[in-house]
């Protein structure tokens, strides 16, 4: 098989079958994504939640949220290598 190779899997999401056609090297990342995007939904539905879109709104923003978080992290860690590669140049030229 070769890497640009795609497959047919079933997930679920919320109890809705989907059918998807992904690349061979990333099934195991879709399924992971699914089943963490029901473990989202499932907490949601404590929430008296009736419509399955109300539910996967709330999971959508929550994951989305933590998108946002993470890439606010790692901004910070690139500033402080940037920092410190600025740093090591200094002692390096002077």
């Amino acid at each position: 098989m070769e890497p640009t190779d795609s497959i047919l899997i079933n997930v679920n999401i919320d109890n809705r079958a989907l059918r998807l056609r992904v690349a061979v090297k990333d099934e195991e990342d879709v399924r992971l994504s699914a089943q963490v995007l029901n473990q989202r939904v499932n907490a949601f539905k404590n929430f008296n939640a009736q419509e399955p879109i109300d539910r996967l709104s709330w999971a959508a923003l929550d994951l989305a949220g933590e998108v946002v978080r993470h890439s606010k992290n790692h901004r910070g860690v690139d500033e402080l290598v940037e920092q410190e590669l600025l740093a090591i140049e200094k002692v390096l030229y002077a």
